[in-house]
Order: structure tokens, then C-alpha cells, then sequence
């Protein structure tokens, strides 16, 4: 998140522009956009995580929002908002099409990043040529996005990253079939629920085992606090082991054995001859 700050204020243009999604559909940029379309496919989304400094700054506000709060702040399994995400993805393809970038960068989150460091950073600093009374409609745009951003995120985590950003949404869809993801194994798993506690994108359902890939942004949280190493980044899935199934079948016949010992115990407490 560093980086790319500190090349905006410099006005440098960094590698960290020119790799951005939406600056690359804008510029017609093929390159860029197979590039995050290989790694999303084989990585998960690892640009949520690396890339992407709105991102970051989410992080950063989830992190300070747990910081000595750690029973009152645990995160937990919410379901998908396929229709919320289809929408904003709807809009910002249609506005794309039609000219209107506006309303794509609101909703870009680099874009909505540079316009904040911009205007809240840049600004009070006089690094801005701009005259304020010419930018008052910028300046409320990047502190209306800033509030919201942070009020989210400070109890939702990376919420609006699964719900309102275009970006996430698409790298959603290649991130759902990843070779490598976040896979929770069933025979390993002690259901202490460490895993679904600190997972900022609440894509972790614990009750199934499952995590939803098109929502995981790859941030290890989960593999750090598992106590029993049963939730790795991996490829393929994890199948019930045998030895659960041999177990289960050992119980099952040792039922018989009771139940005959019990009729023989009947049979041998009846009247002596």
C-alpha cells in the first residue's frame, strides 16, 4: 500500500498503475488483463491481497478495529451476495460501454484509492494545483468514500470487496475454479472454529467445510491460527479418509456383538435345570 502512495504523491507513474484491471480495459491493454486472468485461474485471488492498495488500507482499518478486541470482533460465515454483485458488475460494464468512466472509477478500487490520497492527502499538503473552491465536488467524493470504507471495513472486514467492487466480482469467477485454493480438511478439522473467526472476506463455512473460492482473497489468516493444520492451500480437494470410514464400520459391528451378549446373558439367567 506504501508503494503505490508514495508513487502517487511523487507523480510517478509506477507499475502499480499500469497493472491495474481497470486501467487496463480503459487503455485496451491485453496483456495486463490475461496476465491476472492466468494467475486468478492458477492462484485464487492474489490481487485482492498483493495488488490492490484499497485493499491493504481495509486490512489496515480491520487490523486496528481487532487490536485488544479480540472476543468482541471475530468475523463469521456470511452468504454470498450474488445478486448485490451482479449489479454493481452490470453497472460498471454498462457505464464502461456507454463512455461514462465516472461512474466506473467511483467504483474501481485503485481509482477510488488514488482519489482519496489525492484530495486527502495531497491536497491539505498544497501538492495540488487545483484550487479548492474548484474541487469541493472531488473532495466530498474521496471523504464520503473514505467514510464508508472505513466504517465498513472496521466491523466487516473485506466486505465491500465481495459485494460493490467490480473487479473483485470478475476475478471472482476465475478464482472459483483455481488450482490452488483454500481447502478445509474434513478428517483434520477439530470444528474449534479459529478459522471462520478470523476470516476478514467471511467466506469460511465451517458447518460444511467448505470456502467459497470466488470470495477467499488468499490472505492466510485462516492457515495461520489452525491449530491442527487441517486447512492448507492446496490443489484438489480432500476426500473422508479411511480411517474414518473403517471406524465407523468397526462400531457398527461391534453393536451385534452387544446385542448378542445381552440376549445369551437373558438366556443363561433363566431357571437351572
Amino acid at each position: 500500500m506504501g508503494v503505490p502512495t508514495w508513487a502517487l504523491i511523487a507523480g510517478y507513474d509506477s507499475v502499480f498503475v499500469r497493472m491495474q484491471i481497470l486501467t487496463a480495459l480503459l487503455s485496451g491493454v491485453a496483456f495486463v488483463l490475461i496476465f491476472w486472468a492466468v494467475v486468478t485461474l492458477v492462484y485464487g485471488r492474489i490481487y485482492c491481497s498483493t495488488v490492490c492498495p484499497m485493499g491493504a488500507f481495509m486490512d489496515c482499518v480491520g487490523a486496528a478495529s481487532r487490536l485488544g478486541r479480540r472476543a468482541r470482533k471475530n468475523y463469521s460465515y456470511v452468504s454470498p451476495s450474488t445478486r448485490t454483485r451482479s449489479i454493481f458488475l452490470l453497472i460498471t460494464l454498462i457505464t464502461l460501454l456507454s463512455g461514462m468512466s465516472l461512474v466506473s472509477t467511483l467504483l474501481d478500487p485503485y481509482s477510488a484509492y488514488a482519489r482519496m490520497v489525492e484530495e486527502l492527502v495531497m491536497r491539505p499538503l498544497g501538492l495540488l494545483s487545483t484550487p479548492l473552491r474548484f474541487a469541493l465536488a472531488s473532495v466530498s467524493i474521496a471523504a464520503a468514500t473514505a467514510a464508508i470504507v472505513i466504517g465498513v471495513s472496521w466491523k466487516h472486514g473485506r466486505f465491500l470487496c465481495n459485494t460493490a467492487c467490480p473487479i473483485g466480482t470478475i476475478l471472482g469467477y476465475g478464482a472459483r475454479r483455481s488450482y490452488f485454493h483454500i481447502e478445509i480438511d474434513p478428517d483434520k478439522c477439530i470444528n474449534c472454529g479459529e478459522c471462520e473467526r478470523v476470516c476478514k472476506s467471511s467466506c469460511i463455512k465451517l458447518a460444511d467445510k467448505t470456502v467459497d473460492t470466488s470470495r477467499c482473497v488468499v490472505c492466510f489468516n485462516c492457515t495461520a491460527v489452525c491449530p491442527n493444520a487441517s486447512i492448507q492451500y492446496k490443489s484438489g480437494r480432500y476426500r473422508l479418509g479411511m480411517p474414518m470410514l473403517q471406524g465407523l464400520d468397526v462400531a457398527a459391528k461391534n453393536i451385534k456383538p452387544s446385542g448378542s451378549a445381552h440376549a445369551t446373558a437373558q438366556t443363561n439367567s433363566g431357571p437351572k435345570k
